[in-house]
């Protein structure tokens, strides 16, 4: 059985506070393209009719810390600076996040948190959902985790450090979470190149599909 979709797996010290101060507006760009494309939203049809994908970009006042969109979110066609949670800290080995803002962060966090963490250069993270991606990635050689390891769990956060550290990862910014179902992440050292290693993927993925229809 499919794992249902969203559910925090890790411990959460949360507290309400005002939205962020910094300007989140080139994400929010990426963010309305990739639902526009139905990577990232919510369908009763899919996921028991949770929301999916999330996307975060490293802070530029405090580099140890980074904002995430918020848990459940995926309904919106576009987020509001209140619809993101500023992650104060993490704790990998002990599932164990910090964070603050209008809404608790996505159950990613501390997936995204590992890419901060391999490379102070990574500005941003992006995770979608995507059956055409997903399938294009496991059967096109594109880095892949253990299909027996779940999404949003401390063992996921060392298979992508695993994977940073012995494949093309680095290279490429492109991992199929071959455990969660569609489950497609894209990385950069901006938020542009981010969205554009997301894109290239969803170019090859549908043009070979219409090559082999």
């Amino acid at each position: 059985m499919a794992e249902t979709e969203g559910v925090i797996k890790y411990r959460l010290q949360f507290e309400l506070a005002e939205p962020p101060v910094e300007d989140l507006s080139e994400l929010n760009v990426w963010r309305s393209i990739l639902h526009g494309l139905q990577l990232i939203g919510q369908d009763a049809t899919r996921y028991q009719g949770y929301g999916f994908g999330n996307l975060s970009m490293r802070s530029k006042l405090d580099p140890a810390q980074f904002y995430i969109s918020g848990t459940q979110t995926g309904h919106l066609a576009e987020l509001q600076d209140a619809h993101y949670a500023r992650i104060l800290q993490t704790d990998i080995r002990h599932n164990f996040v910090q964070a603050r803002g209008r809404v608790e962060p996505s159950s990613e966090a501390l997936t995204h948190a590992m890419f901060y963490r391999l490379n102070p250069r990574i500005q941003c993270v992006i995770h979608v959902h995507s059956a055409e991606l997903w399938h294009y990635g496991l059967q096109h050689a594109v880095p892949a985790t253990d299909a027996n390891i779940a999404y949003g769990t401390t063992q996921m956060a060392q298979e992508i450090e695993r994977l940073y550290q012995s494949s093309e990862l680095s290279q490429c910014r492109t991992l199929v979470m071959a455990g969660h179902e569609d489950g497609v992440i894209c990385f950069g050292e901006s938020i542009d190149l981010a969205g554009q290693a997301l894109l290239t993927l969803w170019v090859e993925a549908t043009t070979d599909n219409r090559f082999q229809g």
